[in-house]
């Protein structure tokens, strides 16, 4: 039998780096979740967007006093100090509605990761696929890069492209440049909150999924983490609030002569700064700042974090400042500021999670090339 030699053949094909070897992965395993469910998910995740986008358009018509507008103005009966001077609160507008558009966003959010980050790392364990990917020119680091990178695009589409686009929008509508230089902040905070979402769910998703290669324990151990510690953390917070909160109605009651009542308060009649009211304050304010009842919890971290971003309790006090004159905003606010400890405390835990999703990823790297 002859043997042809047939010596060096070049190949023609485009060579590229190690740079973006990562985004086929990302992209094979985009094209993978296009279930029914997943795509339901991501349907219901815009209407908080339009909910957003809409806010802020009709806001910045609002300040131009827009006639398409002024039967809606009229009918929603906004305070007077709104109408007076609109631009005075539009950093406070915007601040709220990207803060209630994260606070309903985070949990489609959650659940999109549930729903696409189980099997990412798992199921290429059960069927012993991770050396068929590390015996092409791809790294360790490429293939959970591309891996993170399902995740970080699933989460950047339902929280950091809405929040720009809703940007540009409102924007556009105020014909008023001025208003990029009140909210630019806001617009890197909301960005800056998006990747925090995308690292600390991305990555404690990736160290779930590589424990096991079972993608069914994997969703179990992600909806305990999630649902039990946001319950958890809901008890303990209104247990550290409920007696503080009580103790200084009471008092405001005593010092008001027993007529308080929070929804009819009359501005004119200021209670007298009794010793007992300032203490009931002081404890209130103290359970306020030291109830971290929330830090067990997952999306109480990234609530507390994003508020400090996108400065969501000063936003919350200057509107509750508007019309009936109440005597502590902070008070009455406090179901919507929920608990104000330091913001530093959730980040800190945020970057333990992170920093543990990291270990465990680490660790399963050496066995990860091995048949099994």
């Amino acid at each position: 039998m002859p043997i042809f030699d047939q010596g060096y053949q070049h190949w023609n094909g485009t060579l590229s780096g190690h740079a973006w070897r990562w985004w086929t992965i990302s992209r094979r395993g985009l094209q993978a979740q296009r279930g029914a469910l997943a795509l339901i998910i991501s349907a219901m995740a815009v209407i908080p967007a339009l909910g957003l986008t809409v806010t802020l358009v009709f806001w910045g018509l609002f300040e131009q006093k827009a006639e398409v507008i002024q039967p809606l103005v009229q009918w929603l009966r906004l305070p007077q100090e709104l109408s007076a001077g609109p631009k005075a609160f539009r950093v406070p507008v915007w601040t709220v509605a990207y803060s209630s558009f994260f606070v309903v966003e985070l949990v489609f959010a959650m659940l999109l990761v549930l729903l696409v980050g189980p099997r990412l790392i798992s199921q290429d364990l059960r069927f012993n696929a991770v050396p068929l990917y590390l015996s092409r020119p791809v790294r360790r680091f490429d293939y959970f890069m591309g891996k993170f990178g399902v995740i970080g695009l699933c989460l950047a589409r339902v929280t950091v492209a809405p929040a720009i686009l809703a940007y540009i929008l409102g924007v556009a509508f105020s014909f008023d440049l001025s208003v990029i230089k009140d909210t630019w902040r806001l617009l890197a905070g909301s960005i800056a909150y998006g990747v925090l979402i995308m690292l600390s769910a991305g990555l404690l998703m990736l160290a779930l999924s590589s424990l096991s290669r079972n993608s069914r324990s994997v969703a179990a151990l992600w909806l305990g983490l999630w649902f039990v510690g946001g319950v958890m953390g809901q008890i303990l917070y209104a247990v550290q609030m409920e007696h503080a909160e009580h103790e200084y109605y009471r008092a405001l009651t005593r010092a008001q002569g027993g007529q308080f009542r929070l929804r009819n308060f009359d501005p004119a009649r200021q209670p007298e700064p009794t010793e007992e009211l300032k203490q009931a304050k002081a404890k209130f304010q103290e359970a306020m700042q030291n109830n971290w009842g929330r830090m067990v919890s997952l999306t109480g971290n990234l609530d507390r974090v994003g508020d400090e971003l996108l400065g969501t309790k000063d936003a919350w006090l200057k509107l509750a400042s508007i019309g009936r004159g109440h005597i502590d905003p902070e008070v009455e606010m406090a179901p919507m500021l929920g608990p104000q400890y330091p913001w530093y405390w959730s980040a800190g835990v945020l970057a333990g999670l992170m920093g543990l999703s990291l270990w465990i990823l680490s660790l399963r790297v050496k066995s990860l090339d091995r048949l099994k």
